[in-house]
């Protein structure tokens, strides 16, 4: 079984907005003593608020779960803290599979996106932004012919 994520670059831009915001209110709450109380509440919201979201994006960030296993694909989706879509496909049922590598930041970082098309109405199950999409795709197919191989020898 293998396990795939996202990419860290993926989650750098949640990042940057909580870093942002963090020194935001970190300078508005050093000094505290000079400012008015209006100000005080303003920078611990916007300190709350950017822990919020930082918590919020990680844990949609780390929940993305891509699972291949010797007998399927799944993919957890994770679109908010409370609503996931899992999708999942036989390995048998897999018709091909592309990666896609696009723009400079993808390139340089290796990162990309898996389309796995099955045969189910040629609906596809699709890995964003994994790393070293070209070897997960390979990993899908090589599984899929070692499942292949091994049902015709039970047969």
């Amino acid at each position: 079984m293998a396990i795939f994520r996202k990419h860290w670059l993926s989650f750098l831009k949640s990042a940057l907005i909580f870093v942002v915001l963090f020194i935001i209110s970190v300078i508005i709450l050093w000094y505290w003593q000079s400012a008015p109380i209006f100000l005080l509440v303003v920078g611990l919201v916007i300190l709350l608020v950017a822990i919020s979201y930082f918590t919020h994006s990680f844990l949609i960030w780390w929940w993305d779960v891509y699972l291949l296993t010797d007998r399927r694909v799944i993919n957890f989706d994770q679109k908010s803290i409370f609503h996931h879509v899992v999708s999942e496909a036989d390995l048998g049922n897999i018709q091909d599979t592309t990666y896609e590598i696009e723009g400079v930041w993808q390139t340089f970082f290796n990162y990309g996106r898996v389309r796995i098309l099955t045969a189910s109405n040629g609906q596809s199950i699709v890995f964003e932004s994994v790393p070293s999409p070209h070897v997960v795709q390979e990993m899908i197919m090589q599984t899929k012919e070692n499942t292949i191989q091994k049902s015709k020898v039970k047969s």
